[in-house]
């Protein structure tokens, strides 16, 4: 009997997020509607008005309204795709980074030699011009 009600938890646990899921999709449907819909009633108002003054008003109202509309549940969206990528990330090992740091240092160490060479080879060049 115990048994039963443990997995009967564990069910309704792992059920939960996806309601939650299923119930955020839903609110955010829900604002988009109630946005569509005041976008449409503003058009129509922009429309029946002959006042350039309120048309212009009306105007920037529905621009911010349609702004709005394109940022709703943008952010779940955002994340869930940076979650994604982070999964696809493949990161060195230690030996690796060790491997790279010291072959970076050997690079550096070269070309500042070579650097170091070339300028003094110019500066003897210019003495013995001088």
């Amino acid at each position: 009997m115990a048994k039963k009600e443990t997995e009967n938890k564990k069910a309704k646990s792992s059920k939960s997020p996806r309601n939650e899921k299923k119930e955020l999709r839903k609110a955010i449907l829900k604002e988009k509607l109630e946005v569509e819909e005041k976008i449409d009633r503003l058009v129509e108002e922009k429309k029946a008005t002959k006042d350039k003054a309120r048309k212009k008003e009306l105007k920037k109202e529905i621009k911010n309204e349609k702004i709005k509309l394109s940022r709703i549940g943008k952010k779940d969206t955002f994340l869930s795709d940076v979650r994604a990528e982070m999964r696809l990330v493949r990161w060195p090992s230690a030996k690796e980074v060790f491997k790279y740091s010291v072959a970076c240092l050997i690079f550096v160490a070269f070309f500042a030699l070579f650097f170091y060479g070339i300028d003094f080879l110019f500066a003897l060049v210019k003495d013995l011009i001088d």
